[in-house]
């Protein structure tokens, strides 16, 4: 065969081969164009759904804020009617020795008054006939004169205190009152928006079933875990730049630490809350309005609301330690402010989601998280 044949078979074969190549390349590309579709397809309709419940998301995330604000002045009416209670127990207390008091006062007055008439005009008169030392005379009239003002004094000084008491007693018992009628509106508010809380609650729980359930639990788990792991890692850099609290060192209570609440572990770290997503501290249950205290001195860095998390307090200890209480009903510390160890700091809720009031508690050391049950006192 002669050269020349070969060349052109051979090119025939190749072009063969190439056209064979470069339609299989094409059938590819079409079936990556056709997954690629199917893709953006799928990624839209999860887009829409997502989109649907952010919005609802954010309305939960609202009413749960409203209902925050009302409960924080619920709070404050209660400690306003305790205080005006004690206040008016204390001034019955002293009425009551006041009258003690004008009882033995109005019965030495009686007396003075009635020895006073009975001298008349001629009380003076007497003792000036009465002396006979003109010395004697004018220390004794001086005397008179100081007791006949202190005699005025004690009766108008009785007199203004007791209309004084009066007022303020009538004025608390207004108080009392109109505080108490606030607290029941306020209460009536809540009502409403634990109910609308509610309707929002059921209706997330319908779009995460419509939604491939585990995957977008899991999902959904780890965007609000993200979340709160880039605000910690921001804290975390910008407490460095910040005075530590001084205190006892944080390590050196390991084990000796007070609760944060009183109630049962319903969730433990290291247990897992969903595939392959542990807890990363303790899931508390406890009554909804218990006090949720700090347990070690610091400074609050951290205090808003988290998608997941709901309200959400965080205070570094120093030496790179924080502690987070979230799900929290209402925050009663703002960021910058001080506490103490077992001061309390915020009240249980089940805000960002939860079906029940709990705590969810988490120490952590640069960043890291710690098992509670390590520093906490042993129950």
């Amino acid at each position: 065969m002669s050269l020349w044949r070969v060349a052109v078979i051979a090119l025939l074969v190749t072009g063969v081969g190439l056209a064979d190549e470069q339609g299989q390349e094409e059938a590819e590309e079409a079936k990556l164009r056709a997954l690629e579709e199917d893709i953006q397809a799928l990624r839209q309709h999860l887009q829409q759904r997502d989109s649907e419940r952010k919005t609802l998301a954010d309305e939960l995330q609202e009413q749960e804020l409203e209902v925050a604000a009302i409960n924080g002045k619920i709070t404050t009416l209660d400690a306003d009617i305790v205080r005006l209670n004690d206040e008016l127990i204390e001034l019955g207390q002293r009425r009551q020795g006041l009258e003690s008091q004008s009882r033995a006062q109005q019965a030495m007055i009686a007396r003075e008054l009635e020895a006073a008439f009975r001298l008349g005009r001629a009380e003076p008169l007497k003792l000036l006939l009465n002396q006979e030392e003109p010395d004697h005379l004018n220390r004794t009239l001086k005397y008179y004169r100081y007791f006949i003002e202190a005699r005025r004094a004690r009766i108008e000084g009785y007199r203004t205190l007791m209309a004084e008491l009066e007022t303020v007693v009538d004025s608390i018992a207004s108080n009392q009152l109109e505080l108490a009628n606030s607290r029941d509106e306020l209460e009536a508010q809540q009502s409403a928006l634990a109910t609308s809380n509610e309707k929002r609650r059921q209706v997330l729980a319908a779009l995460d079933q419509e939604l491939d359930s585990e995957q977008a639990r899991l999902a959904e788990l780890n965007r609000q875990r993200e979340e709160l792991e880039a605000v910690l890692a921001r804290l975390q850099e910008a407490i460095q730049e910040l005075t530590a609290p001084t205190s006892e060192p944080f390590p050196s209570l390991r084990g000796k630490l007070p609760w944060p609440a009183e109630g049962k572990v319903l969730k433990a770290y290291g247990s897992m809350r969903a595939q392959n997503l542990p807890w990363t501290g303790w899931l508390i249950a406890a009554d909804e309005g218990a006090s949720v205290n700090a347990v070690h001195p610091g400074r609050v860095v951290f205090s808003d609301y988290l998608r997941g998390h709901g309200l959400v307090l965080i205070i570094d200890h120093g030496n790179d330690y924080l502690s987070l209480y979230a799900h929290n009903q209402v925050l009663l510390k703002e960021p910058g402010d001080w506490v103490r160890s077992g001061e309390r700091i915020a009240l249980v809720g089940k805000s960002g989601g939860l079906e029940d009031s709990a705590l969810y508690f988490e120490i952590r050391h640069n960043g890291r998280p710690q098992d509670p049950r390590t520093w906490l006192v042993r129950r």
